[in-house]
C-alpha cells in the first residue's frame, strides 16, 4: 500500500531499517485526517502543508502536500468521501496524485487512528493506458481479517501539554500541544545471528479546530532506529547501535475551499445530495416491435 502518512520521515515497518527521506510512488495522506472529531469538512475543502527533514545518513526531504476533499460517492450502499493527495517535490510544478475513497463509517470507529485503513474502499495512484486516472478496489492482505480482532499495538505514550501560541506560514494559532512517543521492537533470526531492532518516534503535535480536515497546525518529528546483533550466548556484549536518525517538521501553509479534483470523475465532485442518477435509455413499450 502507498504511504498513508503525510510525515514522510516516519520510518517503515521493522525489522529492516529504512532510509529516512525516501519515497516510493504517490503518497496518500489518509492517515492525517482527523477521524476523532469529524467529519469537519465539505467537498472542495483543502489544506496545504510543507514537510522538511534530514537524516543521520545524509538524506534530505523537502516537499509540499495538498489534501483535498475531492468528492463523495455511494459505494455498495455506503456513503463515502474521496480524499485526494497532491505531492509537489521541490522545484516541480506538476504534482504526484493519489486518492482514496473512504467510508464515513470511519468516524464512528472507537479507534479510528489505528484502524482507518479498514475503511478504504477504492484507490487511485496512477494512469491507465489512455492517460486517465485509474480506480481500483482496495484489496487487503490475506491476514488482515484474522488480525482485525486483537490487533497488536506498539507501545505508545501520549502527554497533553496544554494550549499555547504557535506561528506557522499560515499565521498564528492557539493550539493544543500533544507529545506522542511510540516505540516498537522486534527480534529476528538472520543466519546464525540474532538481530534486535527498535524504532522510537517522538512527535510533537500542535492541534487546532480552526484547521479543516486534519486539525493539524504543525508536527515536529524525531525518529530513531537502533539495531543490535549477537551470536548465540553473546547477547550481553552486543552494543545497541543507531541505524538511522531522522528529524523534521510539517507546517501548515494554507487552507481554503472551492478547489476542484484532478483525479476523480466530474459527477462525483459534489455532495451526494447534489448528484444526479445516471440517465437510463428509454425502454420500449411491451408488445411493440421496431
Amino acid at each position: 500500500m502507498r504511504r498513508a502518512v503525510l510525515a514522510l520521515l516516519l520510518v517503515a515497518a521493522l525489522p529492516h531499517p529504512t532510509q529516512a527521506g525516501t519515497r516510493e510512488g504517490p503518497m496518500d495522506a489518509i492517515g492525517n485526517v482527523d477521524y476523532n472529531h469529524g467529519p469537519r469538512f465539505k467537498v472542495g475543502d483543502w489544506v496545504k502543508y510543507r514537510t522538511k527533514g534530514e537524516s543521520y545518513q545524509g538524506y534530505q526531504t523537502d516537499y509540499t502536500v495538498i489534501l483535498l476533499i475531492a468528492g463523495e460517492e455511494m459505494w455498495w450502499g455506503e456513503k463515502c468521501f474521496w480524499l485526494e493527495t497532491r505531492t509537489y517535490n521541490t522545484g516541480e510544478d506538476i504534482p504526484e496524485i493519489a486518492a482514496s475513497l473512504m467510508s464515513y463509517s470511519v468516524f464512528e470507529d472507537t479507534l479510528p487512528s489505528a484502524r482507518f485503513t479498514l475503511y478504504v474502499r477504492k484507490t487511485i495512484d496512477g494512469l491507465d493506458e489512455n492517460g486517465r486516472y485509474a480506480q481500483q478496489p482496495f484489496r487487503r492482505a490475506e491476514n488482515d481479517i484474522k488480525r482485525r480482532v486483537g490487533l497488536p499495538e506498539p507501545e505508545r505514550k501520549i502527554d497533553t501539554l496544554g494550549v499555547g501560541r504557535v506561528e506557522v506560514s499560515k499565521g498564528a494559532f492557539d493550539a493544543l500541544k500533544v507529545r506522542r512517543v511510540t516505540r516498537k521492537s522486534v527480534t529476528a533470526q538472520e543466519g546464525d545471528s540474532t538481530v534486535y531492532y527498535e524504532r522510537v518516534e517522538d512527535h510533537m503535535f500542535w492541534k487546532s479546530d480552526q484547521v479543516p480536515i486534519t486539525g493539524l497546525v504543525k508536527i515536529d518529528m524525531d525518529n530513531i532506529q537502533r539495531r543490535r546483533v549477537w551470536m548465540i550466548g553473546e547477547s550481553a556484549n552486543a552494543p545497541l547501535n543507531v541505524a538511522e536518525h531522522a528529524t523534521g517538521r510539517m507546517e501548515l501553509m494554507d487552507f481554503g475551499s472551492g478547489m476542484k479534483s484532478s483525479a476523480i470523475p466530474e459527477r462525483f465532485q459534489r455532495p451526494i445530495s447534489e448528484q444526479r442518477a445516471p440517465s437510463q435509455p428509454a425502454r420500449r413499450p411491451a408488445g411493440k416491435r421496431g
